[in-house]
């Protein structure tokens, strides 16, 4: 790898909000992994926490790759396999595990400030969080809606969450050029590909 690519891939690196992580609770479809990870790299979002006990778990790194733009390579992933420990950890380091989800004292998205450091879950397309995940969460969040439909894909609720963050949060990122747009579409490539 020649010094320039590795330099770029640091600023990549470098160029996350910090201390703001998602959770997916047993999301069954890997494709709608992929498509968190392709918002995730967009707005930000270095690391992904995969929970899983009762779907499969997904092949981040095989499946989903059109879905994704090749986003899964880049983005964190981490297997949870005890969540007691991970919950601990993460407390200690001062994370507030935030759900998105409904009930009593649910805020709206809109006037919901997120913490410093956060971990946002995301539930399952047709359950939702499951109950021992709801026992771990400070805080609920809802994405206001207007239509007839109760809630949105779960990629989508990811992306309108995250967005809200980056509006939040991303003041300090840089954001690429409308030259530099042009050019990685011109080239058809990942933009951190090339050397």
């Amino acid at each position: 790898m020649n010094e320039a690519r590795q330099q770029r891939i640091e600023a990549y690196y470098e160029n996350k909000i910090p201390h703001v992580e998602f959770m997916m609770d047993n999301v069954w479809d890997p494709h709608n992994v992929a498509a968190v990870s392709r918002t995730a790299d967009g707005l930000g979002i270095r690391c992904i926490h995969l929970y899983y006990t009762y779907n499969e778990f997904p092949p981040v790194n095989r499946v989903g790759k059109k879905t994704s733009s090749s986003a899964n390579q880049w983005i964190e992933f981490n297997k949870v396999k005890d969540l007691s420990s991970f919950v601990e950890v993460k407390k200690a380091e001062g994370y507030r595990f935030i759900g998105a989800g409904i009930g009593k004292t649910a805020c709206q998205l809109t006037e919901y400030q997120f913490p410093e450091k956060c971990i946002v879950i995301m539930g399952s397309e047709s359950t939702g969080m499951s109950s021992e995940i709801q026992e771990i969460c400070d805080d609920l969040v809802y994405i206001p809606m207007v239509g007839m439909v109760t809630s949105f894909n779960i990629s989508v609720a990811a992306a309108i969450m995250m967005y809200e963050i980056y509006k939040q949060k991303g003041a300090s990122l840089r954001v690429k050029s409308i030259d530099e747009f042009q050019n990685n579409h011109n080239r058809g490539r990942n933009p951190k590909s090339d050397d």
